[in-house]
């Protein structure tokens, strides 16, 4: 039973919303709110105390939407056992979310109903919506938004607002749109009012992955660059939107949206920009391995604002699409938060995995000094597969793909395992450093078998990765192939290494090509390094 005293009706429904999507536990649980100051913008204090089955809770807040992160707190502190608990946070970023901004085939509607839940219990607030690879986002952006799009995006911006987050339907006008012309921008703003009689509040206008030059003569004439042309678009779209909400968000994506952040082209936007118009950059890079202050502040000095970073992690469209990246975010810098008004993250296409490193990036965004992307990353495991058993087998698959571009040892605990061959057969020792690798490829045979087994808890998941999950099986037999081609060489301890013929070169060959030849990537280079390093040895 949970009871919640001195509730407004926004409170009420994040309460009930929350509670309703959850198992509770044998406990009966008293929230009392109370009006506090909890020093940023969206923080939160919590006491609460534990005495048999019976809890009690007091939750200050100033906004009410972040009595959705003091939940999430609360029922993390119940699920440690612990008698009592005093806190008062706050998240680091202001803007923190995801833009489901990939090429390629987009998240479904039910998909995206359910990556704004798990958006509330990342403790983010922001989903923009902005698939490439669909025709009203980038192609027929003067049409007004059909019935079924409104109605889908009515159910997104309810579901969002029951949790804490607010959606951001975009626009991209760039590949058609004629800068000068007064009826483009209307057909911008239209489309937006739309939105506006649903409830959105923040809106978002891309400028990304089109022509540099401007195309129609009527814009050569009036703006002397595309620069000028991209603000004075996006300030007159501004102009109109502020009259319909005073508060209302605009971020805008500019055509020039990584490098230095001192680019000609930024000077003019942060120039000419309406000041209060947040501008996307994804850092040093398209797909930056960092994001760091010293990047930040350039950014800011150049175009007068803060960057709202457009992370690129864990993206894998365009030729990405071979890899999963499903390691933790790494290689963002603690206290980036100070020189950005926020972070959204563009996932993969695959929505399942995306969910695991989209986790890292939620406790990141919260709290920068203290993030720890290993411990994240299996409180990420531990949160979305809740059968141990099962949890277990797929940590050893995902454990073949955890480097990413932000960093990371693509295959940590085959690369311990690789130590151990390799110092056994550089000590001669072939029949033992052969067993290591086939006891290792037996392993990955067997936890393969039992992922596609009948009733595994996360079928969904299983699904995404099923080709890579051949590419993992191949892996095993590799292993297992390498580790008999060892057994069968000798060791010439005049010259100290290996020795063999023709056929285990050819043995070791045919391995790395069956390797190679399925187009999914996993193990980094784990496997094909080591087996070149041994056809080398051979050959010598």
């Amino acid at each position: 039973m949970i009871t919640l005293t001195h509730a407004t009706q926004r409170i009420q429904t994040l309460h009930d919303t929350f509670w309703n999507a959850r198992e509770l536990q044998a406990v009966s649980i008293d929230i009392t709110i109370v009006k506090s100051s909890a020093g940023k913008h969206e923080g939160f204090t919590l006491t609460a105390s534990r005495t048999g089955n019976r809890i009690t809770a007091t939750v200050g807040v100033e906004r009410d939407h972040a009595y959705r992160y003091a939940l999430n707190a609360l029922t993390a502190w119940i699920d440690t056992g612990e008698a009592t608990i005093t806190m008062n946070q706050a998240p680091d970023f202001p803007i923190r979310g995801v833009v489901e901004g990939f090429y390629g085939k987009p998240w479904s509607h039910e998909q995206r109903v359910r990556a704004l839940k798990y958006c509330g219990d990342y403790n983010m607030n922001t989903y923009f919506l902005a698939p490439k690879d669909i025709p009203w986002q980038r192609f027929n952006w003067r049409s007004l938004f059909d019935e079924t799009f409104l109605a889908h995006t009515q159910e997104l911006i309810e579901v969002g607002h029951k949790n804490a987050i607010e959606l951001a339907v975009c626009v991209s006008p760039g590949l058609s749109v004629k800068y000068s012309d007064e009826a483009d921008v209307d057909a911008v703003v239209n489309r937006y009012k739309q939105l506006f009689d649903l409830g959105a509040r923040h809106f978002g206008l891309l400028w990304d992955d089109i022509a540099w030059e401007l195309q129609h003569d009527e814009d050569i004439k009036r703006y002397v660059s595309t620069a000028a042309a991209h603000a004075d678009f996006t300030n007159r779209v501004w102009s109109k939107l502020v009259a319909l909400d005073p508060h209302i968000v605009l971020t805008m994506c500019p055509m020039h949206y990584s490098g230095r952040g001192n680019e000609p082209y930024l000077q003019v936007l942060g120039q000419e920009l309406h000041a209060r118009v947040n501008i996307m950059w994804t850092g040093r890079s398209i797909i930056s391995e960092y994001l760091d202050i010293s990047d930040a502040v350039i950014f800011e000095r150049t175009t007068l604002r803060p960057a709202l970073y457009w992370d690129n992690f864990p993206v894998n469209d365009g030729g990405l699409q071979k890899n999963l990246y499903i390691g933790p975010v790494r290689g963002r810098e603690a206290g980036l938060h100070k020189y950005s008004s926020g972070l959204v993250s563009n996932p993969m296409l695959q929505f399942e995995m995306s969910q695991i490193p989209l986790y890292t990036i939620g406790d990141y965004l919260w709290d920068t000094t203290n993030y720890n992307p290993d411990l994240s990353w299996e409180n990420a495991l531990k949160y979305l597969v809740q059968n141990e058993a099962d949890r277990n087998a797929l940590r050893k698959f995902l454990r073949t793909s955890m480097g990413t571009a932000v960093g990371g040892d693509p295959a940590p605990d085959l690369r311990q395992v690789f130590r151990k061959g390799v110092s056994q057969w550089r000590q001669g020792n072939l029949q033992e450093a052969g067993e290591v690798f086939i006891a290792a490829g037996e392993e990955i045979a067997t936890n393969h078998a039992y992922l596609l087994k009948d009733g595994f808890s996360k079928p969904l998941m299983i699904a995404e990765i099923a080709q890579w999950l051949v590419k993992y099986l191949i892996g095993g037999e590799v292993l297992i192939g390498l580790g008999k081609v060892l057994q069968q060489c000798s060791f010439d301890t005049i010259r100290g290494c290996i020795s063999g013929t023709q056929a285990h070169i050819s043995a070791l060959e045919a391995l790395g090509e069956r390797l190679q030849e399925h187009r999914k990537n996993l193990f980094g280079d784990q496997i094909e390094g080591p087996i070149n390093e041994l056809i080398a040895e051979l050959r010598s």
